[in-house]
C-alpha cells in the first residue's frame, strides 16, 4: 500500500484535492476547518484505478506550519506536488520541493490545480516554469496533469498518472517495522493509541515492539487501518495502534515504534547530505533543526567532507543507517539539505569521523548492505549493536566471535599486530614464556576469547596465561646460572631458615623464571628449594593433628619469622586446615 504525500504552497488546494481524489476530508481539527487551511497532518485513502489502494498524508503548505510539513514527509513513497495555476510557482513550492528532494523523493506526480479558474495558455505557461524548476531536484521529469477538484476535470487522467508512479514503489513489508509516531492520545475504554506510516514491516495484534528512543517494550493491543479494525497492517499504510503498557503522557511526536533491537537512540549522526539547489551548502556557523521521522532537533553541524557532515544533536534520537533526513536553517528559515544517515553511531572527532567516512560505501538500499558497509568502516561490532545500527541487517559474510562480528580480514590484521608484540616481550624479557595473554589482548584491545582467533592465524601459541613464538625457549646465559648457583649453594646451607628472596642476589627477572622452572619456591619473602619444602611436608606429617605454630616452628628448627610464612603457605594451598590457633593435615575425601 504505497504512501503518497502532497506538498505545494498554501491555499492551492491540496486538501480539496485530495476530498476529489478520496471523498473524505483530510482537515482533522476544527481550527483547520475554520480557517481553510491544514495546520496539522492530515490522512484520507483511495483505490485507485488499477485497484491499488494509496494513503494520502495532506502536509500543510503555510510557512509557519513548515514544522508540521516535515513531521510527514519521511513517509512519503510518492508526492502529489499541487501547483495553482492562477498563481503559479510559489515560495512554499519551493521550500517543500526543497524537501523532496534533501529527501530523495523521486516518484512524483504534479497536479496543476483550479484551471477552471486560470486561462488554457495560463496553464501552458505554469506547466513549463514547473518543468524548469524541477529540472534540477530529484523530482525531474516527473509528469504534469492540469486538473480541477471543482468539475473534476483531468482527475481520471491524475489517477492514471498516480497508478504508474506508485507501481515502481517497492514492496517494504519483508523489513522490520518501523513507525514514525506523529500523534498520541487516549481513547476512552481503550486506553492509548499511537499513529503513524508504518514505513516498513508489517504489525500485528500481539506484537511486541520497542519505543525509542525510550528503549522500552510495549505490546500492540488492537490496530485499525482506514478507520477500520484490522488483525495486521502492513508497509505504507496510515496506521492508528492501541498500545498496552504505556501511558499518554509516555509519548509524544518524534518517538518511533520498532521491531525490538532494530533502531539505535544516539546523540550524533553521520550524514551522507545531499545539497538543496540554488542554497550555498549548509556549514557550520549555521543554527539548524535536524527533521527525522516525525521529530524535530537542534543540531550542531560540522561538515567532514563534501557530501558529509556530522550533526550533534542536544538529546537522543531514534534512528538507524539508511533513514531520511532534512536540514533547516533556523535564522534563513529555509531547507538547505538533507539526506540519509549514513553511520548512527560515528566518533565525535571530525578527524575520525572522516577516517570512517572513507571506509563507508554509499548507503546500501538493504539492512544487510547497510551492515556490511558499517562493520567494514568501524571494523568490528557486537553483533546486536549492527542489527540496530543498520535497522535490522545481520554479519552475513563476516567472522563472528562469540557476541562479536569482524570484517573480513580483521582478524588477519590482529594476527599481524600481534606477532611483533610478542617478539618485542621476547626480546625485552628473554627469561619470560612470552607476553601475557591479558597484555596482549588490552593491547590489541580484543577479548580474551578473540585473542584465541587471532593467536591461532598468527603463527603463535598458547602456554598457559602467556603466548610466545613456538621457538622460543628461555635459558639462563652463563652469568645469570653463576649467580643461580651461589645462590643455590646458599639455600642449602640455610635450609629451613634462608634469607629474603631479594637478598639471594638474583635479578628479578632470573628469580620468577627460577619459580616457573619450578626450581624455586616462593614463600612469602623467601624462596626455598623445592628439597627442604619436601622436608616441611614430612614434618608436617609427623606433627599430626592440632599443632601451633610453636610446635612447627621447634619441629623445623627455625624462627617464627620464617614458620609463620611456612604454615600460611600450607593454608592457602589448601594442604593444611586452620582452627583457631591450631591445624591439621588435609586428608582426601573418600572416593
Amino acid at each position: 500500500m504505497p504512501l503518497v504525500g502532497t506538498a505545494g504552497h498554501v491555499d492551492h488546494g491540496k486538501s480539496t484535492l485530495v476530498r476529489r481524489l478520496t471523498g473524505r476530508d483530510p482537515d482533522r481539527w476544527a481550527e483547520e476547518k475554520r480557517r481553510g487551511l491544514t495546520i496539522d497532518l492530515g490522512f484520507a485513502w483511495s483505490t485507485l484505478p488499477s485497484g491499488t489502494v494509496v494513503s494520502f498524508v495532506d502536509v500543510p503548505g503555510h510557512e509557519r506550519f513548515m514544522k508540521n510539513m516535515l513531521a510527514g514527509v519521511d513517509g512519503f513513497e510518492a508526492a502529489l506536488l499541487v501547483v495553482a495555476a492562477d498563481e503559479g510557482w510559489s515560495p512554499q513550492t519551493t521550500e517543500h520541493v526543497a524537501a523532496l528532494h534533501a529527501l530523495g523523493v523521486e516518484r512524483a506526480v504534479v497536479a496543476i490545480t483550479k484551471i477552471d479558474a486560470a486561462d488554457p495558455d495560463l496553464v501552458d505557461l505554469v506547466a513549463l516554469e514547473i518543468d524548469e524548476r524541477l529540472a534540477e531536484t530529484s523530482l525531474a521529469g516527473s509528469p504534469i496533469v492540469p486538473v480541477s477538484a471543482l468539475t473534476g476535470a483531468g482527475i481520471g487522467d491524475l489517477e492514471a498518472a498516480l497508478d504508474s508512479v506508485v507501481s515502481t514503489v517497492p514492496d517494504r513489508s519483508g523489513l522490520p517495522v518501523r513507525l514514525a509516531i506523529d500523534r498520541a492520545f487516549t481513547v476512552p475504554g481503550a486506553g492509548t493509541v499511537v499513529t503513524g506510516s508504518l514505513g516498513s514491516g508489517i504489525v500485528a495484534t500481539g506484537d511486541d515492539l520497542e519505543l525509542m528512543p525510550a528503549g522500552r517494550v510495549v505490546t500492540v493491543r488492537g490496530l485499525h487501518r482506514h478507520d477500520e479494525p484490522v488483525e495486521r497492517a502492513a508497509a505504507g499504510s496510515r496506521v492508528a495502534v492501541n498500545l498496552a503498557g504505556i501511558g499518554r503522557d509516555d509519548l509524544s511526536r518524534g518517538m518511533m515504534l520498532a521491531e525490538p533491537g532494530t533502531t539505535t537512540a544516539t546523540d550524533r549522526i553521520l550524514l551522507e547530505l545531499r545539497a538543496v539547489p540554488d542554497q550555498p551548502p549548509p556549514d557550520e556557523r549555521g543554527a539548524f533543526h535536524l527533521h527525522l521521522g516525525t521529530g524535530v532537533w537542534p543540531v550542531v553541524l560540522r561538515p567532514v567532507d563534501d557530501g558529509a557532515a556530522l550533526a550533534m544533536a542536544d538529546g537522543p534520537m531514534p534512528t538507524a543507517a539508511g533513514d531520511r533526513v532534512v536540514l533547516r536553517e533556523v535564522g534563513r528559515r529555509t531547507v538547505v539539505g538533507g539526506g540519509r544517515v549514513a553511520d548512527p553511531v560515528p566518533p565525535r572527532r571530525r578527524r575520525d569521523a572522516l577516517a570512517l567516512l572513507d571506509r563507508l560505501v554509499p548507503v546500501a538500499a538493504t539492512p544487510n548492505g547497510r551492515a556490511a558497509s558499517l562493520l567494514a568502516a568501524h571494523r568490528s561490532a557486537a553483533v546486536a549493536d549492527l542489527r540496530r545500527w543498520s535497522g535490522g541487517g545481520g554479519a552475513s559474510g563476516a567472522t563472528v566471535v562469540g557476541a562479536t562480528a569482524f570484517a573480513p580480514g580483521v582478524l588477519d590484521e590482529l594476527a599481524d599486530r600481534a606477532g611483533p608484540l610478542v617478539d618485542r616481550a621476547h626480546a625485552d624479557h628473554p627469561l619470560r614464556p612470552g607476553l601475557r595473554r591479558a597484555e596482549l589482548a588490552s593491547a590489541l584491545r580484543i577479548t580474551p576469547e578473540v585473542l584465541d582467533h587471532v593467536v591461532g592465524g598468527g603463527g603463535l601459541e598458547e602456554r598457559g596465561a602467556w603466548v610466545a613464538r613456538p621457538g622460543h625457549r628461555p635459558v639462563l646465559d652463563d652469568a645469570q646460572l653463576g649467580a643461580w648457583s651461589a645462590a643455590r649453594r646458599v639455600l642449602t646451607e640455610a635450609g629451613t631458615s634462608p634469607p629474603r628472596a631479594d637478598e639471594l642476589g638474583l635479578d628479578e627477572e632470573v628469580l620468577h623464571f627460577l619459580y616457573r622452572a619450578e626450581e624455586l619456591v616462593s614463600v612469602g619473602a623467601f624462596a626455598f628449594l623445592p628439597d627442604t619444602i619436601d622436608q616441611v611436608m614430612a614434618i608436617v606429617d609427623a606433627l599430626g593433628d592440632g599443632w601451633t605454630v610453636s610446635a612447627f616452628r621447634e619441629a623445623l628448627g627455625t624462627s617464627r619469622r620464617h614458620a609463620v610464612p611456612l604454615a600460611e603457605w600450607l593454608d592457602a594451598r589448601a594442604i593444611t586446615r586452620r582452627d583457631g590457633d591450631r591445624r591439621s593435615r588435609r586428608r582426601p575425601g573418600p572416593g
